[in-house]
């Protein structure tokens, strides 16, 4: 579905306090994923990354700086271009993430939402961190 989110209910919480206007035609369903991570995991799944994108491999020196904290490695994500690294890369990068850096990561956006574009992007994210979950939960 094109329209849902998938939203913890902290994240619901701020969903709601948006204006009408952006959040009419959104299917909200509950995230009920959840996984224990560690910075230690992250860190490993860091080691074992293989990006092409150079950009994306200076990231990743930046990433291993963080020594996995999953709220510096949101910061980092936020205020990287994402827009033209290939899927691949991309795939690979959420994965050695994990869902806390992403749920931090969306957090920040929903403070943060001024445009249907931005709840489209938000959607992504939620879609991407619920499909981690369920792979995590089922592995």
């Amino acid at each position: 579905m094109h329209n849902a989110l998938s939203l913890t209910a902290d994240e619901q919480k701020l969903f709601d306090a948006l204006p009408d206007g952006l959040k009419e035609g959104w299917v909200i369903t509950e995230e009920q994923g959840t996984y224990s991570d560690t910075p230690r995991h992250r860190m490993m799944r860091m080691q074992l990354m293989h990006l092409h994108d150079p950009k994306m491999q200076e990231f990743l020196g930046k990433a291993k700086a963080t020594e996995g904290d999953e709220k510096a490695l949101a910061a980092l994500v936020a205020r990287t271009d994402l827009s033209d690294v290939s899927d691949g890369d991309l795939a690979e990068l959420f994965f050695v993430l994990g869902p806390a850096p992403l749920s931090a990561l969306i957090l920040s956006l929903l403070r943060a939402v001024k445009s249907d574009e931005d709840i489209d992007d938000l959607a992504s994210l939620t879609l991407i961190r619920n499909s981690l979950l369920s792979a995590l939960h089922h592995s």
